[in-house]
């Protein structure tokens, strides 16, 4: 549950300075870009680089969440492999020195 209200705050305060940054950067801009040029709001334009970075960032760290999460699940099957084995060395040397 605080997760998500945590989740909740953050995202309130990213809407929050995108709509002060927005209120005083009214200014238009030429905005050259590898394809073509356009005339933007600098306000419009902060916001858009910062939504991409945002999303960006978010890609880049489910990748290596992900990543870890897979690495972890591998690294608990070969622990559970290897406990059987040891139980069933245990339980065999148990009954060869009966």
């Amino acid at each position: 549950m605080i997760k998500y209200i945590l989740g909740f705050i953050i995202l309130l305060a990213v809407i929050l300075v995108a709509i002060t940054v927005g209120a005083n950067n009214d200014q238009v801009i030429s905005f050259n870009y590898i394809i073509a040029k356009s005339e933007i709001q600098l306000s419009t334009l902060v916001a858009i680089l910062f939504g991409l970075g945002l999303i960006l960032g978010w890609f880049i760290t489910g990748f290596f969440y992900l990543k870890l999460k897979l690495k972890n699940m591998s690294l608990a099957r070969q622990v559970k492999r290897q406990t059987l084995q040891i139980n069933e060395l245990t339980t065999s040397r148990d009954k060869a020195a009966q």
